[in-house]
């Protein structure tokens, strides 16, 4: 594929785009990485040689002073386990597959650590966000939009994977959408939740992934 024939989509119908414009695919693959054709498109920029312009640029953008950096959007990735609407930074989610066998491991799985699954032929950590929240699993799930899914998230160089009841995908706020927790939440639940965030008639808990990643590794050791 020529450089000049690639159709950067990502930047027009991607998940950054309005609801109404986004590209159908993402329904299936929820992030524009996890897409062929983005990933077809970053090999063939990846190999393409430096032209003397850019070299040029860079060269001249590094010689300026750095500036102030600009206001900008945060960006959560939304999923439900049971009845709750959850958020974890989305930076930190590195792929979302279809839901697998969890095998637990005899004497060790517990109510956080959950066994092992298979990724792509990878043997993974499989932990549950529930059982760190201790949110009780629903009787009769809400009619799910989509399929249960497994969540590969990655901080600090080790990678985990959590099963979820539904997946809605990435979502942007600003630092003002977010609102304090109310009183009628408490326990585990308020310790890792760091606020509310209110989208598309749903209430969201953001999640605060220093303290959740703290408590998952804990429970590995």
């Amino acid at each position: 594929m020529p450089e000049r024939d690639i159709d950067d989509c990502w930047n027009r119908i991607g998940e950054r785009a309005d609801k109404k414009i986004r590209c159908h695919r993402l329904k299936e693959l929820f992030l524009c990485r996890n897409c062929p054709h983005f990933i077809a498109a970053a090999r063939l920029l990846l190999d393409r040689p430096l032209p003397d312009e850019y070299q040029a640029q860079l060269t001249e953008e590094y010689e300026q002073p750095i500036a102030k950096p600009l206001k900008h959007g945060k960006t959560t990735f939304v999923f439900r386990a049971g009845y709750e609407w959850l958020g974890l930074r989305a930076s930190l989610i590195n792929e979302v597959v279809n839901m697998g066998p969890i095998h637990s491991i005899p004497h060790k799985s517990s109510r956080i650590f959950r066994g092992i699954v298979n990724v792509r032929g990878r043997l993974e950590i499989c932990v549950s966000v529930g059982g760190v929240l201790r949110l009780e699993p629903a009787s009769q799930p809400p009619r799910a939009a989509s399929p249960e899914r497994l969540v590969v998230v990655v901080k600090g160089g080790r990678s985990v994977v959590f099963p979820v009841s539904e997946v809605l995908g990435p979502v942007q706020y600003e630092q003002d959408d977010i609102l304090p927790l109310p009183i009628t939440i408490s326990g585990s639940k308020a310790v890792y939740t760091k606020g509310i965030l209110h989208y598309d008639d749903k209430e969201i808990g953001l999640l605060d992934d220093v303290l959740l990643f703290r408590i998952l590794i804990r429970n590995l050791a």
